[in-house]
């Protein structure tokens, strides 16, 4: 009964392995987590800005991004706390945003299509806006537009 009991144990494990080394992942690595926006650079002035009090993050998680101000903003007669949900494509060192951002203000949803006021506050002078990776590793990340230099940590 012992032998019977251990290939049952044996051939369980296997079972178990093999099922999940079929589990989908991102394939985003180290992208994946919660970012923290430190410091943005003006390229074209040379300017710097530190960006800790703003409270803004980056939320990666396969293939959406949530883009989230900690701080409460104005909207017309209302204070709110804004979030814009975006979906992005990723390829070697360019990180695309794909058009359409969906904004939610206060976790209530507003209209399907965000104004583009709504991303400029987190970087994007436009809605499909595309940028360089300069840096990615598990703690820091520097992403660059045609405007500005982004300087993030993982939270």
């Amino acid at each position: 009964m012992g032998r019977i009991t251990t290939y049952i144990f044996l051939l369980l494990t296997a079972a178990a392995f093999w099922a999940c080394s079929n589990f989908e992942t991102s394939g985003n690595g180290a992208f994946d987590g919660l970012w923290q926006l430190e410091q943005v650079d003006t390229l074209a002035t040379g300017g710097s800005t530190d960006m800790h009090d703003e409270l803004i993050f980056w939320a990666v998680q396969h293939r959406v991004i949530e883009l989230r101000s900690h701080k409460l903003v104005e909207d017309g007669s209302m204070l709110v706390r804004l979030s814009v949900y975006y979906h992005f494509k990723r390829s070697g060192d360019t990180l695309q945003f794909l058009a359409d951002p969906y904004p939610v203000l206060d976790l209530r949803p507003s209209d399907p299509y965000a104004e583009l006021k709504h991303v400029q506050a987190y970087g994007f002078s436009r809605f499909d806006e595309t940028f360089l990776v300069l840096r990615l590793d598990d703690d820091h990340m520097t992403l660059q537009s045609p405007l500005y230099r982004m300087y993030f940590r993982k939270y």
